[in-house]
């Protein structure tokens, strides 16, 4: 899937920026709006269709943005344990339009595909904040919150600027994290050493009927050993593990599928996280994917608000999957991603601080 925006609309102040007259002169005939204002855009896009946000997503908005870029990660919610992790957002909304995507509900009311220009910036930020750090101080930080980190990086390549920035940084690891096959920026780089290039992996069943636009399995795969040659170091999320009757052999296939395109001994890590969802988000699911198999299991409400898989499920799946990782090599890191010290305890017997391939993840996070 190739990304044209039908229209693209330039915020008051930033046209003059490199990323702007870049895509200008790669999108020479999509209609320009100049000095645009969110807020018109949002009522216009709202008026002319009932699915604004998909509608949103043939459209990029162009701004520049005016607060602190680097933020915890929202994995910090009550009851969850949370990895030392960092996000930066470089762009607001996706390509993809997956079934189960959180951005239906958390940006229902501000839609727009938006694209930060002023990168240069997000340089000088990071910069300091990681000049200034205490003595042992690690900073992993992250670009895929609010977007795919790679799916535009062939019209807009954050990463030609990110890359070697953050392979000068002795305290800090870039992770980009997609769902995309779109690596050419990154095997053009000569040192991949402070990058991990992260999949978000699930079977070719739930690729194929959850996750539309989105390369299929074997592309991802493809472009993970490309990175994993030319010497990146690779992460695997299982994110969202989807259960349904028979998911135990999509996802054992998957894990075989995994391994016998990558090395482990180059894998960062392996997060696993399941279906998850506030109340507002099913209401947008079941409206633009009426066909979707993700409520045919029972969920119940966790003390973060959110809507997860029965306990006994969830403890099933992250015991029955992480022990497929853990027989492909002992030694790989296998975290749970935004889950309760409860989960922790029934689905691996411990929590993650007293696993020693873990420990590095769950200390301390950097104070901002």
């Amino acid at each position: 899937m190739t990304f044209k925006p039908e229209i693209i609309y330039i915020e008051n102040g930033a046209e003059d920026y490199a990323l702007t007259q870049n895509l200008l002169q790669q999108f020479p005939d999509t209609p320009v709006v100049r000095n645009a204002e969110a807020e018109a855009v949002i009522k216009t896009i709202k008026q002319n269709t009932s699915d604004w946000f998909g509608a949103s997503k043939r459209h990029l908005f162009l701004s520049r943005f005016k607060g602190t870029f680097l933020k915890k990660c929202p994995g910090l919610s009550p009851g969850m344990v949370c990895c030392n992790y960092l996000v930066v957002n470089l762009m607001k909304n996706c390509m993809y339009d997956c079934s189960y995507c959180f951005l239906q509900d958390f940006l229902r009311n501000n839609p727009l595909f938006v694209a930060y220009v002023n990168i240069d910036d997000l340089i000088l930020e990071l910069e300091e904040t990681f000049r200034n750090a205490p003595a042992g101080q690690e900073f992993r930080v992250g670009t895929g919150e609010l977007t795919d980190s790679l799916a535009l990086d062939d019209i807009i390549p954050y990463t030609k600027t990110l890359i070697p920035f953050f392979n000068r940084q002795k305290n800090a690891t870039l992770e980009l994290k997609t769902k995309s096959d779109r690596v050419e920026n990154l095997l053009t780089q000569d040192d991949p050493s402070n990058v991990v290039v992260s999949w978000s992996l699930n079977p070719r069943e739930i690729v194929e009927s959850e996750e539309k636009g989105t390369p299929s399995l074997e592309q991802k795969l493809a472009s993970a050993r490309q990175c994993q040659e030319k010497g990146y170091r690779i992460g695997i999320h299982l994110d969202p593990i989807i259960l349904f009757p028979g998911w135990e052999k999509i996802y054992k296939d998957l894990i075989e599928e995994i391994f016998l395109n990558l090395d482990p001994k180059t894998i960062e890590w392996v997060s696993l996280g399941s279906f998850r969802y506030r109340s507002g988000l099913k209401q947008a699911i079941k409206e633009r994917n009426p066909k979707t198999q993700l409520f045919t299991s029972e969920h119940m409400a966790g003390r973060d608000g959110k809507y997860r898989y029965l306990r006994p499920l969830r403890n099933h799946a992250y015991e029955t999957i992480r022990n497929w990782v853990k027989a492909k090599d002992p030694h790989l890191s296998a975290y749970l991603c935004m889950e309760t010290k409860e989960i922790w305890e029934g689905a691996t017997g411990a929590l993650p601080k007293t696993d020693p391939t873990l420990e590095d993840f769950f200390s301390p996070t950097p104070r901002l």
